[in-house]
């Protein structure tokens, strides 16, 4: 938790990275900050960052010099207990982590596998070809028979993460225009479904896209990096 990883948005602005430590004195002096952390599937608001840094600390300290007991849901439904190294196999197997939670001793309510850091490194989980990083827009998508626009929770080089996108199926493709604070101008692009869950999440990757958005993108992204 003392690492360097966390940054701040305010006014379309990125800051960091900051300690855990020091996340508290630079949010002092700005009106509603959002953070963000590596691992994270999006910006969450200081109270919400603050609370599951208190789970985090408390659950280490419940831990300390003893074996923990980790509890995993999927869809709903809870398997029996596990040790560490039970479930790091068990979670090894499964191809998608979008419907399943963990709890251990400390932890005041169920985490996505996403909000636990040291658990996505060990999955490997946050290794990707092109670095994804949060970011704050809307997305319109427009196919052959389906119109909408999405929330965007995540962006990269190779594509975006959305929610609020119920209907669409892997493969369909839809031209897009990516509109946000945090990017120079909107993106026009291509983009194909490649991954659905529940709760209208989806995962899209870039199919054409111009070089002028793409340069914008990885200036974003380095600001994480």
């Amino acid at each position: 938790m003392d690492e360097k990883r966390w940054f701040l948005l305010h006014e379309g602005q990125v800051t960091g990275p900051f300690a855990v430590s020091d996340v508290a004195t630079e949010a002092s002096s700005l009106k509603s900050p959002m953070v963000w952390g590596r691992g994270q599937s999006e910006w969450v608001s200081l109270e919400k960052w603050t609370k599951s840094a208190k789970d985090d600390v408390g659950q280490a300290a419940k831990s300390k010099g003893s074996d923990r007991i980790w509890k995993v849901r999927a869809s709903q439904q809870e398997m029996a207990p596990m040790d560490h190294d039970q479930m790091i196999d068990y979670l090894k197997k499964q191809t998608d982590y979008a419907e399943i939670q963990i709890w251990t001793e400390g932890y005041s309510e169920w985490k996505d596998i996403y909000q636990i850091h040291k658990i996505m490194d060990e999955l490997g989980v946050s290794r990707r070809a092109h670095p994804r990083v949060p970011i704050m827009g809307t997305l319109q998508c427009e196919g052959t028979s389906n119109t909408f626009t999405a929330k965007a929770l995540s962006i990269s080089e190779g594509g975006l993460g959305v929610t609020e996108a119920s209907e669409v199926k892997i493969g369909e493709k839809f031209k897009t225009i990516l509109k946000s604070p945090n990017l120079p101008a909107a993106v026009h692009s291509t983009c194909e479904v490649v991954y659905v869950a529940e709760g209208g999440y989806a995962g899209m990757k870039f199919v054409t896209i111009q070089a002028e958005a793409v340069a914008g993108i990885i200036e974003y992204v380095k600001k994480f990096t």
